[in-house]
């Protein structure tokens, strides 16, 4: 009976080990595409409407930047969980063109994105059914 609970805790312990410098994240997905709503931050922390139409496509592997409907740029990215400047951990988008990490919050049909970079911008987008 010993050596079957030692087992179990064993088991336990190793299943809830994991690795926070590449972690996928499980559950809500970032895949879709999404209509950029408005941005906020930068050096004088205002807030901005778009004045045209700008959309990002995120695939498992890929986010597609559009304006007006048309592509102006493909960023290949991974997820992974870092630490970010803002404090603590946190599930992010890091390019492998070197350009800075996005870590993100779902919220419904609200798709925020901040740049991981000092005086940056936090973009808020709605999910748009493709």
């Amino acid at each position: 009976m010993k050596k079957m609970i030692l087992f179990v805790a064993l088991m336990l312990c190793i299943s809830s080990c994991s690795s926070t410098s590449d972690s996928v994240l499980t559950g809500k997905s970032i895949v879709g595409k999404w209509q950029l709503v408005k941005m906020s931050g930068g050096i004088t922390g205002k807030t901005i409407m778009p004045t045209v139409i700008s959309e990002i496509v995120i695939s498992k592997t890929d986010v597609k930047i559009y304006e007006s409907g048309t592509l102006i740029a493909t960023e290949h990215y991974r997820l992974a969980t870092k630490k970010s400047i803002s404090g603590g951990e946190k599930q992010m988008l890091v390019y492998t063109s070197g350009s800075p990490s996005q870590w993100y919050v779902l919220e419904g049909n609200k798709l925020l994105l901040n740049d991981e970079c000092y005086d940056c911008y936090q973009k808020e987008y709605i999910n748009m059914k493709l």
